[in-house]
């Protein structure tokens, strides 16, 4: 891990403080402020939201808060069926587990200079996994964590398998064969313990591909209990970070070709038809698998219950189900005097042209795609969630007007919906541009990548 990611990590550690009270909640009726922190509830110290709900019972609970340096002692009566009134300013209250694993492929490593600093941090903490889907390893976990997932019955998880085989998984995320076989041993005591668990392989061509995947898929449905779903994404390089890599660690690595993306779906069509004779299809591919290999998208219904949605898998087929509702919403809400434009990168750019067709034809507007070149990563970054805010406005700015209305994916921006991976505000790029800008476009080719890979 290097130096700034520690650095950033020792900002990012906020205690329990309260950045909220609801009106007319329980919170506020117990006489509980904005910046007043929680030491206690019913005598236990919080480490997170999570112990916070977990330990939050119905009826009277005894709070120790400290505010303006004064330790507080306060009763607050909640009430099952409602919410307690308490919004705290993170979710983590001791700080985020830091990632020690030196994956191939980490987006971290790959990030250039001046974008929001909690990008840089490499997290690997399980609450964040059961919070908000973030891949995992489970190579560090120790007996107290394991031990926590299972008596606060934290599920489901998601984890970063990338390959069964502990040698392959060690070098593709730059740890020890037996830091790779502790990890895959912990993810089978999890589902043994009744944990359920989504699990992810990010292919790296010659590497974990092949043979060695056939294998990962298969041990993952057969000795692994509590694997839900596998999710095969494919890597994701920045510009120059191959050659890079080679130079620095001697390890070639490079993007999965449209005919290896073909291969894979082919495998993976082929894999789900033995796994749907026992329910769902197990295994699923990245929609960029699709997209990058020409290929059709399968139908929604093919995706189950969208398991790896976040992930980027499904995302494109949901969006073509979904172009009714969004040209019913987009009618009721008005459509500009001008044109509507989506935005997209390259990669979608024939999906969002199909989409732009039919709700042109739904609408009697008259829809676009925007396509925006990747200036942050360079060209290889193809995926609408990646880009920057100066991308976006560089590719505006050529063409759009007052009058007309640009879409802008929530998968561009942090989960406020304020900021841009590069930084710039959402306000910022309003301000800069003739057109006006929502955020209500759907589509995705790939899920938030900041914590994924």
């Amino acid at each position: 891990m290097s130096a700034r990611t520690n650095r950033e990590a020792e900002k990012i550690a906020p205690a329990a403080r309260i950045k909220t009270v609801l009106p007319g909640s329980a919170a506020a009726a117990a006489g509980l402020k904005p910046g007043d922190i929680v030491k206690s509830l019913g005598g236990r110290s919080l480490r997170d939201v999570i112990d916070y709900q977990f330990y939050l019972e119905p009826g009277v609970n005894k709070l120790r808060v400290e505010r303006s340096g004064r330790s507080l002692a306060v009763e607050l009566d909640a009430d099952p069926a409602n919410d307690a009134g308490i919004v705290f300013g993170s979710v983590l209250f001791n700080g985020i587990k830091t990632c020690r694993n030196h994956c191939l492929f980490c987006f971290v490593d790959q990030l250039p200079s001046g974008m929001r600093r909690q990008l840089y941090l490499k997290d690997d903490d399980f609450r964040l996994s059961f919070l908000h889907g973030n891949f995992i390893t489970l190579n560090g976990i120790g007996a107290a964590g394991l031990a926590r997932i299972k008596a606060q019955r934290l599920s489901p998880l998601y984890v970063s398998v990338h390959a069964t085989d502990a040698e392959v998984r060690g070098r593709v995320m730059g740890c020890s064969p037996a830091a790779s076989a502790a990890g895959l041993e912990k993810l089978q005591q999890l589902g043994e313990a009744g944990i359920r668990l989504h699990a992810q392989v990010v292919l790296c061509p010659g590497i974990n591909d092949g043979a060695v995947l056939e294998r990962t898929v298969h041990e993952l449905g057969r000795d692994f209990r509590g694997v839900a779903s596998v999710g095969v994404v494919p890597v994701a390089l920045a510009a120059g970070f191959a050659s890079r890599l080679k130079e620095d660690a001697g390890s070639a690595l490079g993007p999965v070709s449209a005919n290896g993306c073909r291969d894979i779906v082919a495998s993976v069509d082929s894999w789900q038809e033995d796994f749907r004779r026992r329910g769902a299809g197990f295994v699923y591919a990245a929609d960029e698998f699709y997209l990058q290999g020409g290929l059709p998208l399968p139908a929604a219904a093919q995706y189950d219950d969208f398991p790896q949605y976040e992930n980027g898998i499904g995302i494109a087929a949901g969006f073509i189900d979904d172009l009714p509702a969004l040209a019913n919403s987009l009618s009721l809400t008005g459509l500009p005097p001008g044109r509507v434009f989506l935005l997209c990168g390259r990669l979608a750019a024939p999906l969002i042209e199909f989409a732009c067709g039919k709700l042109t034809r739904l609408t009697g507007g008259s829809f676009q795609p925007l396509v925006a070149k990747n200036r942050l990563f360079g060209p290889h970054a193809t995926v609408t969630g990646l880009l920057g805010g100066r991308d976006i406005a560089a590719a505006a700015e050529a063409g759009l007007a007052r009058g007309d209305l640009l879409l802008i994916p929530p998968s561009c921006l942090e989960s406020s919906g304020r900021r841009f991976l590069d930084d710039m505000s959402l306000a910022e790029l309003k301000q800069s541009l003739a057109c006006e800008v929502r955020v209500d476009n759907p589509v995705n080719s790939k899920a938030d990548l900041t914590n994924g890979r």
